[in-house]
């Protein structure tokens, strides 16, 4: 079997966008661009133009809505002009479907594929695509075609003016969020992996540039991870002994990620004390703190070698393969994208435009866009929630569209329902469905405009939901693959640890690091598959239930959480050769593990997963920090094995 390094699907996991950001600053120059937009479109007298700019405004906000990775401004001026770029090409191509589907097709399968590198990312090239197409539907001339694309780009740029009202953020405003996200996940204590995952991949865009908040940022994420493992040292000790120094190592913490996020290093705390009681691993959790401390008052840091994120490049090329889930995720959005423009094209031509709205077949295409994710939980829970809002709006839509023809009126109502929108986007999918298919339905004077799109848009989420159940990723089918690529690299990543601990040298603290992050994203990928899993179908052959998926998963990050606890502590073990015996006979049977997950039913296989031996007196290594971290993957992977091997079984 071939060992591919997921990264893609693990990397999402730091950088989902999670529930939508309610920064009322934001929402407050998208909601006066709109409302700039909406009057200076009355003022033009026509409701076909005023729709127009509206429209322009609208995508424009949903560029400075998304998540971004770089600064505000930048990302939704970038997207604000790509969503223009896109609207030309439309024009220019209206009419000549044996290209437009293709280009259609080739931009919502790059979209999918793009979800390795950042999930705002793909939905931007989404929301491009989407205006292309349009723009290619419903021109009905080159010269027509010409003025809406001229009020659309203005809408847009009135949008993108609203971005330039205050407040202003700091310079790499994001990447201070993310790293002071990391230091607030680290004083509460919870599972660090995709917090210190996405402040690398944000300070990844980053790579090249030596400012001295970027050189900062960076050693601040690595002084993290070393607070990290040695807080996970500390709790291996016991409840008593880690309370007595928690609530301490929690508020510097914290002191830390507000000074970090507000770039202002003279809240950071000045007299670091933590109650160490004489211990050698509290003195260097303090030291560690310490340096964090250092490094975000310093002027002028050093950058570190250790941490290199993989690039964009590198994500997309191990996601490549015929058995990866983001391929099959971008076919499926691919193909049916294209299955649906055609649905609605010959929707429109077989019904004539005294029934459905003539040009607007596209709609299917968005509701299969905003109904497809790359797992099945996500696809049917986001896909009923979203189904449930949109006829919910277009039933709003139709009832407002009953209202009396009056521009004042019709001016109001555009911006009432898109302010819903954004007072609502955050209460979940039926919310947001519900106000955006309201306002779009209003964009058409009379029910038409409502019943045309409320039903492609049916017919589109019905489409995403075939195409998905004939064409499923299961979570479960891959897990066993997913453990042999983790068990793989963790065996890697032990190895490059035994070198270090024999020859503490900074070539070794490199390859160390960089096997850690590899590890990380698999043992990442892991944890998402698990999680997934439990909204899938129950696997008829019996293998891997919900409890075994569990078992295996927490053994998963057992082993990761204690091997970097061996990353911590191993450079100061004196060259314990102890120690370098027993991580080899970790790394062997972690190696065994990735044997059983090649195997059918085979007698063979009971050897493969006998239990490790226990370990004596003269296996003791000489730090009791190191020997706790030893026993506790021990005991993890004897777990491990022993799941893996029930599944032979079936």
């Amino acid at each position: 079997m071939t060992h591919r390094v997921a990264l893609g699907r693990a990397a999402l996991r730091g950088l989902k966008p999670g529930p939508p950001l309610q920064d009322p600053a934001r929402l407050t120059r998208v909601a006066v661009g709109m409302i700039v937009a909406a009057i200076s479109g009355f003022f033009m007298h026509d409701f076909g133009e005023q729709v127009l700019i509206c429209v322009g405004a609208f995508l424009g906000g949903v560029a400075s809505l998304m998540p971004h990775n770089r600064s505000r401004l930048g990302a939704a001026v970038l997207t604000g002009a790509a969503e223009v770029l896109a609207a030309t090409a439309g024009l220019l191509l209206h009419g000549l479907w044996w290209l437009i589907l293709p280009i259609l097709f080739l931009g919502l399968f790059t979209a999918g594929i793009l979800r390795v590198v950042a999930v705002s990312i793909s939905m931007r090239l989404v929301v491009v695509t989407i205006i292309f197409v349009a723009f290619a539907e419903i021109t009905p001339s080159l010269q027509a075609g010409a003025r809406e694309l001229a009020l659309f780009g203005a809408g847009v740029a009135v949008m993108l003016m609203a971005q330039l009202l205050p407040p202003y953020e700091p310079r790499y405003a994001v990447q201070r969020r993310v790293v002071a996200s990391l230091y607030d996940v680290l004083a509460t204590g919870g599972p660090y992996d995709a917090a210190l995952l996405a402040a690398d991949r944000s300070l990844a865009l980053l790579r090249g540039r030596r400012q001295r908040a970027v050189v900062q940022l960076t050693e601040l994420v690595e002084r993290g991870e070393e607070i990290a493992q040695l807080l996970v040292a500390v709790n291996n000790r016991g409840v008593d002994v880690s309370a007595s120094s928690r609530g301490a190592v929690s508020e510097y913490l914290h002191t830390i990620a507000v000074a970090v996020r507000r770039d202002r290093p003279e809240l950071l705390p000045s007299d670091l004390v933590i109650p160490v009681e004489h211990d050698r691993l509290l003195c260097r959790l303090n030291d560690a703190i310490t340096n964090a401390v250092r490094t975000a008052d310093d002027p002028a840091p050093v950058l570190a070698d250790q941490r290199r994120p993989p690039t964009p490049l590198e994500l997309v090329r191990d996601e490549i393969h015929p058995a990866s889930p983001i391929v099959h995720h971008a076919l499926r959005l691919a193909v049916t994208g294209v299955i649906g423009q055609v649905i609605g094209i010959a929707i429109g031509a077989w019904a004539g435009t005294q029934v459905v709205l003539h040009g607007h077949g596209f709609w299917v295409v968005v509701a299969v866009v905003l109904i497809l994710f790359p797992d099945y939980g996500e696809t049917f829970a986001r896909g009923i929630g979203r189904t449930v809002g949109t006829l919910a709006g277009a039933a709003l839509g139709l009832g407002l569209s009953f209202l009396p023809p009056n521009p004042v009126l019709e001016t109001i109502t555009l911006i009432t329902l898109f302010l819903g929108y954004l007072a609502f986007r955050s209460c979940g999918q039926p919310w947001t469905m519900l106000w955006v298919v309201a306002w779009i339905s209003a964009l058409t004077v009379g029910p038409l405009g409502a019943l045309t799109r409320g039903a492609e848009t049916v017919i589109g989420c019905a489409l995403a939901f075939s195409v998905y159940l004939l064409a499923p990723t299961y979570q479960r089918k891959r897990f066993s693959e997913l453990l042999a690529v983790w068990a793989t690299l963790e065996a890697d990543r032990i190895d490059a640890l035994e070198r270090l601990s024999a020859q503490p040298q900074q070539h070794h603290r490199i390859d160390v690091a960089r096997a850690t992050l590899r590890s990380r994203l698999a043992r990442l990928e892991i944890t998402e598959a698990s999680e997934q899993a439990r909204f899938e179908p129950s696997d008829k052959a019996g293998r891997w239930t919900d409890d075994d998926v569990a078992q295996a998963t927490q053994a998963v990050v057992e082993i990761g959480l204690q091997v970097s606890v061996m990353s911590a502590l191993a450079p100061g073990s004196g060259r314990d050769g102890q120690f370098r015996r027993q991580t080899t006979l970790i790394a062997q049977r972690l190696r065994k593990l990735v044997a059983i997950t090649e195997l059918h039913e085979d007698s063979r296989s009971s050897d493969l997963v006998r239990a490790a031996p226990s370990l004596g007196q003269d296996h003791l290594v000489s730090d009791p920090n190191l020997q706790i971290a030893l026993v506790k993957t021990r005991a993890s992977i004897s777990v491990l094995g022993a799941t893996l091997a029930k599944q032979l079984i079936h």
